[in-house]
């Protein structure tokens, strides 16, 4: 049996998520309030500085889930571009890391693994039974 899935990558374990900084080795701070170039002060769980110097924090929503705060003040297109593929980059770990520990949680083996295009990944998981 094969099946196909797109996910929408939505963070809600906090724990999984500093791994992923750690193994992509951002550093990052846990901190309590992010204020942007606005004035806006954000209650944040992690703070993480993109590729252009600028600090992103991680905002718990209503619903347990975290959202990238980002001060997005002032960047050039090439820098917001910058940034965008930054924290596109750690969505798509999270999830790879979430779905591997989840397929394995559930008895399945990775048998392949191939990139099928620049932010696509395409994995095979078995199941004996």
């Amino acid at each position: 049996m094969s099946s196909e899935a797109c996910l929408i990558t939505m963070i809600g374990d906090l724990i999984a998520l500093k791994r992923t900084l750690s193994d992509l080795q951002v550093e990052y701070e846990e901190t309590k309030t992010l204020t942007t170039a606005d004035g806006s002060s954000h209650k944040v769980e992690v703070v993480i500085k993109d590729p252009n110097g600028r600090l992103i924090g991680l905002e718990k929503t209503k619903k347990g889930e975290y959202q990238f705060v980002a001060d997005t003040k002032g960047l050039t297109k090439e820098q917001l571009k910058k940034q965008q593929v930054f924290i596109n980059k750690i969505k798509q770990k999270y999830a790879y890391s979430k779905v591997i520990a989840e397929l394995k949680k559930q008895g399945y083996m990775i048998s392949e693994e191939e990139r099928v295009q620049k932010n696509t990944i395409r994995l095979v998981a078995r199941k004996w039974s």
